[in-house]
């Protein structure tokens, strides 16, 4: 070829300028809504009989603020509705956008309130994958990953949705070795345990560098645990509106 694809000679340069920019949320509202979702599982689990299964969303260490919500297919089904051919409430980024306007103002998702909060800047970016057809890629960095594995709960996991400023996001979806690092900041934040049937995770394929990145704080604001409560509220009440349709 008479070009040359250079992106390895820059991906410390690039991942040093995410570490900046990327906000994840803080460890403490994870264990309050992983401590939520250990207390409202029977509940869910009555809710789901039958129609979602429940060990998807809500496995031990769940952070998954929207149990039987998952990413549409192909942009079939009803979007923000029970689909029975999915076996899923489904969805496209509205309800993982939930918790950052919650956190933001108290308030759920829509357009004007995501623009006018200045939420509205950034875009979202999943840290690990929420589709099966992705896991292949995600096992070389796990010595243990569990057979059919469904990580449909990583779609509106705390841990997993990282926002960053519009127009940088790309670099997490195509640089194996921005991903490694990503995954490294997400298990130095969290642990392992939201992460449902992947341990066991290989800190050689980390690269060198890391360490030497200088991450942005995760935020966490005065009024953070009356705003995540409020989200927990409103995320059973509308997925039991939806199931129960």
């Amino acid at each position: 070829m008479f070009i040359k694809n250079r992106i390895k000679e820059y991906e410390k340069d690039i991942c040093s300028v995410l570490a900046h920019l990327a906000y994840h949320i803080h460890p403490k509202i994870v264990e309050l809504i992983q401590k939520r979702n250990t207390e409202e599982y029977n509940y869910f689990k009555d809710l789901f009989n039958g129609k979602i299964n429940v060990e998807h969303y809500l496995f031990d260490g769940s952070a998954c603020v929207f149990p039987g919500v998952k990413r549409y297919v192909s942009g079939k089904g009803k979007k923000r509705a029970y689909n029975s051919e999915y076996e899923a409430i489904i969805d496209d980024n509205t309800f993982p956008r939930h918790i950052w306007c919650f956190l933001e103002n108290g308030k759920t998702y829509n357009g004007p309130n995501w623009r006018d909060s200045g939420v509205g800047q950034f875009e979202l970016a999943h840290v690990f994958t929420h589709k099966e057809s992705e896991i292949d890629f995600e096992k070389q960095f796990f010595s243990n990953v569990i057979d059919n594995l469904r990580p449909y709960g990583d779609f509106s996991c705390a841990c997993n949705i990282t926002l960053l400023p519009k127009g940088t996001v790309r670099p997490t979806d195509n640089s194996e070795t921005i991903k490694a690092a990503f995954y490294k900041r997400y298990i130095g934040l969290y642990g392992e345990s939201p992460l449902n049937g992947r341990s066991g995770f290989d800190e050689s394929l980390v690269p060198s560098w890391y360490r030497e990145l200088k991450w942005n704080e995760a935020p966490l604001p005065d009024n953070w645990e009356e705003n995540i409560k409020k989200l927990l509220a409103y995320r059973t009440q509308r997925i039991t509106d939806l199931l129960r349709k």
